[in-house]
């Protein structure tokens, strides 16, 4: 008897675990590689060029205590989600260009006390970003999109003349955003 032939008044009262249908055998046995990405964020178009590392947010619940006077602690699924943000490493171009488009988006979303910085509308200090998971031969098969997403942090950019290799300096923004959706875009 599967699961399909349950009726619906029935269902209505089995666990939740019963609501799920798990196949025995995955569909796909390919496993997610962490370096088949692409990252898309228009207003920092060069930083996305050099971006090395990024990833999906940890996504987390609350959850709602019920006491009782027998002394056990009851656990409710909670109401509220909290979203971790997002870490993007990029290479520093020659130029800072990349580090100075996030920059400067940190000093246009702030208070300045500097008269020459503008003051932006509020619909201007968030964007949209979108990062596409791909599979073994670079197919987009998720997109993670991130929705009013503004940057919270650029990490210092250090320079060491003592080093005798020449390395690409690589530094790390951090975003947040209101909330992200997950859309698949292939079928197993």
């Amino acid at each position: 008897m599967g699961f399909d032939a349950i009726p619906d008044s029935v269902k209505a009262y089995l666990p939740g675990d019963f609501l799920a249908e798990n196949p025995t055998i995955p569909l796909n046995t390919d496993f997610l590689t962490n370096n088949k990405f692409f990252l898309t964020l228009n207003r920092c178009p060069t930083m996305v060029y050099f971006c090395q590392r990024a990833n999906i947010p940890s996504l987390s619940f609350g959850v709602s205590i019920q006491s009782q006077p027998g002394g056990i602690v009851l656990k409710r699924p909670g109401t509220a989600y909290n979203y971790e943000d997002l870490q993007v490493g990029f290479i520093v171009d020659e130029n800072l260009t990349n580090w100075l488009e996030i920059y400067n988006w940190i000093k246009q979303i702030g208070i300045s006390y500097d008269t020459s910085t503008e003051h932006i509308h509020e619909s201007q200090k968030v964007a949209t970003g979108i990062m596409l998971v791909t599979d073994s031969k670079y197919k987009p098969i998720v997109a993670v999109k991130y929705q009013n997403i503004f940057p919270t942090f650029l990490s210092g950019i250090d320079f060491d003349s003592a080093l005798t290799d020449t390395d690409a300096v690589i530094c790390t923004a951090t975003f947040s955003y209101t909330h992200y959706e997950i859309e698949v875009l292939t079928n197993p």
